[in-house]
């Protein structure tokens, strides 16, 4: 799907050769997500494409442009981004998703920094955090297929492959998470509510992709 999406785009509507592609981009998964990301944040929000659940947005920050983009649904659709924005001269991602819990001490609707990623856009993240006062903590992160119960952290089905694709293709990544249900507890938040408290979390993403570009 996402190999339409961009590679395709020449044939589907113009091309993004007559525009420079951001450096910087925030990924997500969920098209509405996206949608509530580039209405409220992104400055000067402009949809260049969009196929089914796949969107792109290009649009600025701070004057700092940014591409937004939502891989959509598909198992495989985050990575397969992963593997094409080397090609697109992307050289700052910043993903934005929900995580699972397995600590009754982890609440819902905290904001985690995934550990592993790059570590300016860590630190940077960090001050970010500091600076708007937004609680968030660095958790470590593991596929969400994996046992729930018998790790400290929490689970994320793309982080893990977004910073070994990174890292292949010299990008500086983070993940920003935000826990929408506990493994060890039961709980979880209602899907109106995980859309809500997006806020925090796309206010920290946006800060901290922005800063020195």
């Amino acid at each position: 799907m996402i190999i339409i999406l961009l590679t395709g785009v020449n044939k589907m509507s113009g091309s993004f050769e007559n525009r420079n592609y951001p450096s910087s981009v925030i990924l997500t998964d969920d098209p509405l997500r996206a949608k509530m990301l580039a209405s409220h944040h992104l400055e000067g929000a402009v949809l260049i494409n969009e196929r089914d659940d796949s969107l792109v947005y290009f649009g600025s920050y701070n004057r700092s442009p940014i591409a937004l983009i939502a891989a959509g649904f598909e198992k495989n659709a985050v990575n397969i981004y992963m593997r094409e924005a080397k090609q697109l001269g992307v050289t700052k991602l910043l993903f934005i998703g929900e995580c699972v819990s397995a600590s009754c001490g982890q609440a819902l609707r905290s904001v985690i920094l995934a550990d592993g990623g790059d570590v300016s856009l860590l630190e940077r993240a960090r001050e970010a955090a500091s600076i708007s006062g937004i609680a968030v903590s660095v958790q470590p992160v593991f596929p969400q297929d994996e046992a729930t119960q018998d790790f400290v952290g929490v689970a994320d089905s793309h982080t893990g492959g977004i910073y070994e694709l990174a890292k292949e293709g010299n990008i500086a990544a983070l993940s920003i998470l935000t826990i929408t249900e506990n493994a060890a507890t039961g709980e979880q938040m209602e899907e109106h509510e995980r859309r809500s408290r997006l806020y925090h979390a796309a206010q920290l993403v946006f800060e901290t992709i922005s800063t020195d570009n």
